[in-house]
């Protein structure tokens, strides 16, 4: 070559050499951000700002990426140019080369010429037409013998050595996944009751045991056994201190009173607070043995309030929102198991 054509050709070397070094950089950059992150005892703001950092420089390093590649396009093409210059210089006549295409194409295909068709024509001929033994195309080939490799693993992963799971465990482990979807969801229903929307359990409802265990566990001591009232009111009278509907109970209970009843929203779930409250709801007109004398206002409470009136939020919500599971194919089905309060 000439000096001027050995001087570009250096040039072209040397820029090609900085995108490297500077990928290598930013890799080497990024890599330190995040070994720094991932350091225990940082806060969550800095945890933030770190991993953001880390992003920006990703992406600059995927900019350096497209500028690497366009600058290969460039470089090798510049030296196509220069190299077709100096061979036209010295009168010299590149021979004919295929394309990458082209050869690409033809391992691929293994196709025969137009002007070869000879040689593969058969002697079967329909409506004039010759039929042709071409081979198979070797990315074809390769894709049969690929599955056969494939379903041979497969058989000795799932049914011979028995290393991953069935259809069937399949099965049951997204339907179990999908039960314990389904009761969190109904779980976080509950919990989302409070004293503007609280309605009456319905009488065979399981939760009114539960109801009666908290009860007998936190407010007996004040109420008696059976809400005839010891240091605090009864409830079995129509005489209620703070009303007597269901929206009032679950208020006292949550809040609390300024006569000495603590509140017991940090004790319990609002779903707890409806089940006692239903509980103690139901307590009225119960006639227990030694009941306390009145105490507070008579209450009449709405009809509309009552249970048959009424579903509770999690109920309602779990007929409008849920889709239940379908049952398990092949298995039991249990009725549900229910619960009536007696009082």
């Amino acid at each position: 070559m000439n000096k001027p054509l050995i001087m570009a050709h250096r040039a072209l070397a040397n820029n090609f050499k900085r995108p490297l070094m500077l990928q290598a950089a930013l890799l080497a950059g990024s890599t330190a951000v995040s070994a720094q992150a991932q350091e225990p005892g940082v806060l969550s703001s800095a945890w933030l700002e770190l991993h953001r950092a880390e992003l920006i420089l990703w992406g600059l390093l995927a900019a350096e990426v497209l500028v690497l590649g366009i600058a290969l396009v460039l470089f090798f093409t510049v030296k196509n140019a220069l190299v077709a210059m100096l061979q036209k210089e010295r009168g010299i006549v590149p021979e004919a080369k295929p394309s990458f295409w082209k050869v690409l194409m033809e391992k691929m295909t293994r196709s025969v010429p137009i002007e070869r068709e000879a040689e593969v024509m058969t002697n079967h001929a329909y409506d004039g037409i010759r039929e042709l033994d071409n081979r198979l195309p070797p990315w074809w080939v390769g894709m049969f013998y690929a599955t056969i490799i494939y379903g041979v693993i497969y058989l000795m992963y799932f049914h011979v050595f028995n290393i991953g799971p069935s259809s069937a465990e399949e099965y049951e482990n997204q339907m179990a996944k999908a039960e314990a979807e389904v009761e969190a969801y109904l779980a976080s229903l509950a919990n989302s009751v409070d004293e503007n929307n609280v309605t009456v359990l319905l009488p065979d409802d399981a939760r009114l045991v539960n109801g009666k265990a908290i009860y007998d566990s936190k407010c007996v001591t004040c109420h008696g056994p059976e809400g005839q009232g010891l240091v605090g009111p009864n409830f079995a009278d129509k005489h209620w201190l703070y009303g007597g509907g269901i929206k009032d109970i679950f208020k006292t209970v949550k809040y609390g009173t300024n006569k000495g009843m603590q509140a017991w929203n940090k004790m319990l779930t609002p779903a707890e607070i409806q089940d006692v409250s239903s509980f103690i709801w139901y307590m009225e007109g119960t006639n227990p043995p030694n009941p306390k004398e009145p105490q507070g206002e008579v209450f009449e409470r709405d009809p509309a309030e009552g249970p048959e009136n009424n579903e509770t939020v999690s109920t309602k919500e779990q007929q409008n929102q849920t889709v239940q599971a379908e049952p398990k194919p092949n298995s039991t089905q249990h009725s549900p198991v229910t619960a009536t309060a007696t009082f």
